[in-house]
């Protein structure tokens, strides 16, 4: 087995035991990204001599006995994660020559905690746009190649999925974690809203955004996310870090109650994914949990004020590139243009629902320890400059179906957790795990209680298989 097979909890225990250094796993990636990425375009920048000092300081740290909490795990950063010295294009011509001078403070904790940088990662355009990316081109689909990733964090689902790197971060501020998790058949959270600092991050929309940890495992997840979080003096919506996030991977889930909403969250969606849906839902009641229905009734509401929210916030970040708004992607063209006519009105009352949908959802929650729901409603759509997402009777905008189970919980800052469930027509569907703010403990539980009986998150693309 490859070392690019192993995740980063396989990967310390295989450092610990001596079976393998960082300096030979980060080569390994290396020449997995050499392998794979021409076709793929994961990848927007490598950093051989980077990794390879990260990694030698690493492997004196094993042989010294002073080895830190990720020492030696390689990763890679969606391109809009500030690095010093280190160009941070935002997947975008108009920064492909901005060099940062300071690290984003996730990236300072990754690297204090021993982990490896071996690559910036391809985005869509300012971490909205489309799949087609204009200047950088389509991330392509590792399990079919004429499939998006889905977005925006694109690079950091297929790097993952591609075995270039155990681990990623990727953004998320109406599913660019979730969607590209779902595509690729990997594991990633957003995390409670706060949770992990976003100093450094390039911003979309600031009361929605998240950044967090996309991996081939729930507990790779709940290890990376006990490095990155915690309050940050420059970001004045960060939480005080909780301990224990990797120890809760071990809780026994047995007698927990799991809502679901037979409404929106599971109104539209493709007959396969429907039926393989279901089984999942089976599975994850195998592991002694009880799943009851439960009410939501405003979820179409919700979306309109979330998007509402993003349109607004967007042009603040974004006034100053509508004059060359030609030279954006299609689809980050029609978002942007669409910014203007949000009122300051509008934008207030969609404020001021987040608070009512909070209290709603935890009302719909109360005597449950977490929502499931489809982590997709559909399979990943063709790459096309208009994408369109197919739910067996009809198809409609891949953004619908897309953001439609994940951008309420951005609104709402749920935690909300995707894994692998399976594969339908040969490609990854999965599910969806939401939890109380600041309750990622639980979904880490409930996931790797999943994980633990089922083998879904064990799938690799036909490109990785042997011949």
């Amino acid at each position: 087995m490859s070392p690019t097979d192993l995740t980063a909890s396989e990967l310390l225990a295989a450092y610990e035991s001596g079976t393998t250094t960082p300096t030979d796993v980060v080569r390994a990636c290396l020449a997995r990204i050499e392998e794979t990425d021409d076709v793929h375009n994961a990848v927007r920048l490598v950093l051989p001599e980077v990794a390879l000092a990260r990694a030698a300081e690493s492997d004196a740290r094993w042989k010294a006995g002073t080895a830190r909490p990720l020492e030696g795990v390689p990763y890679a950063l969606k391109d809009i994660v500030a690095t010093a010295g280190i160009t941070t294009t935002g997947g975008s011509a108009l920064f492909e020559d901005s060099v940062p001078t300071t690290d984003a403070l996730l990236e300072s904790r990754l690297a204090d905690a021993g982990g490896v940088l071996v690559a910036k990662l391809e985005t869509f355009e300012f971490a909205c746009g489309g799949a087609v990316n204009k200047t950088f081109g389509p991330v392509l689909n590792p399990w079919d190649t004429t499939r998006t990733t889905g977005g925006s964090s694109s690079g950091s689902g297929a790097a993952v999925a591609l075995g270039q790197v155990p681990v990623a971060i990727g953004t998320d501020t109406g599913g660019s974690i979730r969607i590209p998790s779902a595509f690729c058949g990997i594991t990633g959270i957003k995390a409670t809203y706060g949770r992990v600092p976003r100093h450094g991050v390039m911003g979309l929309s600031w009361t929605l955004d998240h950044a967090g940890p996309m991996t081939r495992s729930v507990e790779d997840c709940a290890r990376v996310l006990d490095v990155i979080q915690g309050a940050d003096p420059a970001d004045p919506t960060t939480l005080e870090a909780d301990a224990g996030f990797v120890e809760a991977v071990q809780r026994d889930v047995s007698g927990m109650k799991v809502a679901r909403n037979p409404g929106w969250l599971e109104a539209e969606m493709h007959p396969d994914v429907r039926a393989s849906y279901e089984a999942s839902l089976a599975e994850l009641a195998a592991t002694g949990v009880t799943i009851v229905d439960v009410d939501l009734p405003s979820f179409e509401l919700v979306v309109q004020a979330a998007w509402t929210i993003m349109f607004a916030e967007m042009l603040s970040y974004h006034e100053a590139h509508l004059f060359d708004i030609e030279s954006r992607d299609e689809m980050g063209a029609s978002l942007l243009a669409a910014t203007p006519f949000v009122s300051a009105a509008d934008y207030l009352r969609a404020l001021r629902l987040r608070n009512w949908f909070q209290r709603d959802l935890e009302r719909a929650m109360e005597g449950c320890d977490a929502l499931v729901c489809p982590g997709m409603t559909a399979l990943p759509p063709v790459i096309a400059d208009a994408m369109m997402s197919d739910l067996g009777d009809r198809e409609v905008p891949w953004l619908d179906a897309g953001c439609r189970t994940h951008v309420p919980f951005n609104l709402t800052g749920s935690p909300a957790l995707v894994l692998p469930s399976g594969l339908v027509s040969g490609l990854p569907v999965s599910l969806q795990l939401v939890g109380r703010p600041r309750d990622e403990s639980t979904l880490f539980a409930l996931g790797a209680a999943y994980q633990r009986t089922t083998t879904h998150h064990l799938n690799r693309p036909p490109a990785l298989l042997p011949a």
